[in-house]
């Protein structure tokens, strides 16, 4: 996972747009039309569907109306033109990247429910505000969200620090060891009846 998409400029005739694949897009755009819809709608040329994708991911409102009028009155052939930047945003939007090889769970899951497990990631167990969890990329999220992980594997050591099993572990102490112990134990406790 790319730790951070780079935002995909689209310019037609001189009036550009730049989009960032934030989650707050990747959210109300499957929402609202469903990441397959979109793929058809960049295809096929629809031009509404086009321009919901530019608005929810313009970074820039105020280039938004002068850009998607340049792209209606030129239509088709103008989409043409933006459609491997669409693509590329639709891909960053998912959180997928092309040089990414991580195994995969196997687990099918919606859409819905992989941005909401990535606000969960923002929100919870990374503590950002929900604001800067909408404003974060999937990526981002997700390179977070690992980078956290490795610092409490870090403190707290992990599994795969102590490759023993549990039986192993307790087959290395001796009975008279244990009665040892419990004795001890006992001294202790009737020590501190007193």
């Amino acid at each position: 996972m790319r730790l951070a998409s780079d935002p995909i400029t689209i310019a037609v005739d001189g009036v550009s747009a730049t989009l960032r694949p934030s989650l707050r897009a990747a959210y109300h755009l499957q929402r609202r039309h469903g990441f397959p819809a979109l793929i058809t709608a960049v295809i096929e040329g629809d031009l509404s569907r086009i321009a919901d994708m530019i608005s929810f991911g313009s970074t820039d409102a105020s280039a938004l109306p002068a850009f998607l009028r340049e792209i209606e009155q030129r239509g088709a052939m103008r989409v043409d033109l933006i459609r491997p930047a669409l693509f590329a945003f639709i891909g960053a939007l998912i959180g997928r990247d092309e040089n990414d090889d991580t195994p995969t769970s196997g687990k099918t899951i919606t859409f819905e429910e992989h941005f909401t497990g990535l606000f969960e990631i923002g929100t919870g167990w990374l503590g950002w505000s929900p604001e800067a969890t909408w404003n974060a990329t999937p990526g981002e999220i997700i390179a977070a969200q690992r980078g956290l992980i490795a610092k409490l594997k870090a403190i707290h050591g992990s599994a795969d620090n102590d490759q023993r099993t549990t039986t192993e572990m307790h087959e290395e102490v001796s009975p008279s060891e244990v009665s040892a112990g419990i004795a001890r134990l006992r001294a202790v406790a009737a020590r501190w009846k007193q």
